[in-house]
């Protein structure tokens, strides 16, 4: 009846009753599944056969129904960092080469199926063109950037880190016409952008204008890092960044997505697969967060084409000075006083309320 009536796919759901009966007759079951595999020729479509995979079971143990199929998909689960992982195998597809085995993939409300491509490449990316630099400093000790650069930032551990180096990214944006999104682990996208935006009220503009500058060349967005298994981390990130297009990614607060993975090779791969896409996008990918495992922070100095390692130097009259020390790529390391960084705050401000201006 159903080819009768001219169906172009037939869903068998479930195969499993119908070949459990005869899997001892070898007769019938060979009956059964040259039926099955001429069905698609008769229908000159498509038939999708549902088995139920045993608990525990990598194969379905109904006969030889795996060797008679074009494509063979298994869906299946697995506890990671405590959270249920949805996994995705393409057993078997006919004339089409399979490089990665498996992945990961969501059920969602009024979308269904979604499956996450993971960022794995071939080869090694190079970065795009060269981006302009802010701050003379800048200039003396990175060189430059280029689009595609991965960028370290690391600070010792204290709340609310690296806030003037939002103003550098924000000024960077200015310069070379480009968006900036910020991932926040540590703190909601509310605190970070109105934090940000205290600080250019301080340092002239009225605040219509530093909303104005911020609405056009900085989106934030936060993520619970300890509410995901690290690859439903990756999937959500790499979503956020395909959906809004930017040209500089900023993930602030990575020590606390590096803290709670158990595994630190596994996260180290993800880590590399993720930045060398990023580079592949030519994403310039900042990293903010503070040195709490100092082998990890060590691991992703050497994956980065910039790292900026601030210290405090605590002095016996009682006084704290920063340094930083600058690691690029090829090039020996180099080191700057803190009050450097006040002379790039000044120019960085200086960038964008010269924008401002013009709004």
């Amino acid at each position: 009846k159903s080819i009768s009536e001219g169906y172009d796919i037939i869903v068998l759901d479930s195969i499993s009753v119908l070949l459990e009966p005869v899997i001892g007759s070898s007769e019938k079951r060979s009956w059964l599944l040259n039926y099955f595999y001429q069905l698609p020729v008769l229908l000159n479509g498509l038939l999708i056969l549902v088995a139920e995979l045993p608990f525990g079971e990598e194969k379905l143990g109904l006969g030889s129904i795996e060797f008679i199929v074009d494509a063979m998909i298994i869906l299946k689960h697995r506890v990671e960092d405590g959270f249920l992982t949805r996994i995705i195998e393409v057993r078997k597809a006919r004339g089409a080469p399979i490089h990665i085995a498996e992945t990961f993939f969501s059920i969602t409300e009024d979308l269904g199926i979604s499956v996450f491509t993971p960022p794995v490449l071939a080869e090694l990316p190079v970065e795009g063109g060269e981006v302009k630099l802010v701050c003379k400093y800048l200039k003396e000790t990175a060189g430059h950037y280029h689009r595609g650069f991965i960028i370290n930032i690391f600070y010792p551990p204290g709340p609310g880190i690296g806030l003037e180096v939002f103003l550098g990214i924000l000024a960077l944006a200015i310069i070379n016409n480009m968006k900036a999104l910020v991932i926040s682990y540590t703190h909601p996208s509310l605190i970070i952008r109105e934090n940000i935006k205290n600080r250019l009220v301080m340092s002239g503009l009225s605040s219509e204008k530093a909303e104005r500058v911020l609405e056009k060349y900085m989106i934030i967005t936060a993520l619970n890092p300890h509410a995901h298994s690290l690859t439903q981390l990756v999937a959500r990130e790499l979503a956020i960044i395909e959906q809004v297009k930017p040209d500089i990614v900023v993930f602030y607060g990575v020590h606390l997505a590096r803290d709670h993975i158990t595994g630190l090779t596994t996260y180290l791969k993800e880590l590399f697969n993720e930045i060398m896409y990023l580079k592949s996008k030519r994403l310039i990918d900042i990293r903010i967060g503070c040195c709490l495992d100092e082998y990890s922070c060590n691991v992703e100095t050497t994956l980065a084409d910039v790292t900026y390692k601030f210290e405090k130097v605590f002095r016996e009259d009682g006084s704290i000075d920063t340094r930083i020390y600058v690691y690029r790529r090829f090039k020996e390391p180099r080191v700057f006083m803190g009050n450097y960084v006040n002379e790039c705050v000044k120019e960085w401000i200086e960038v964008i309320r010269e924008y401002a201006e013009k709004l």
